[in-house]
């Protein structure tokens, strides 16, 4: 059996790879020799409304941002075409 490492907050353990499961259900992350995590948690974690709300927020900016450089990309592959013929 291999040994993994997992985190959680500054609790750093070094386990069975056959409990790496259970423990990413416990919210913990797999990192790797250098302190990476490799599999985030999967369960485990409490979200307050606060930061749900504000990761919302920022996600329809990006998704805004996203579709105004869709939109650029989209002109300024026409406007080379037309330079090309």
């Amino acid at each position: 059996m291999a040994q993994v490492a997992v985190k959680k907050g500054n609790k750093v353990l070094h386990v069975d790879d056959t409990r790496l499961e259970s423990l990413l259900e416990q919210g913990f992350d797999q990192i790797d020799k250098d302190g990476k995590v490799i599999r985030k948690a999967t369960g485990g974690r409490v979200v307050t409304l606060k930061e749900f709300n504000a990761l919302q927020d920022e996600k329809e900016k990006l998704n805004e941002k996203i579709a105004e450089l869709k939109a650029e990309n989209k002109k300024l592959k026409a406007e080379a075409k037309k330079q090309g013929e």
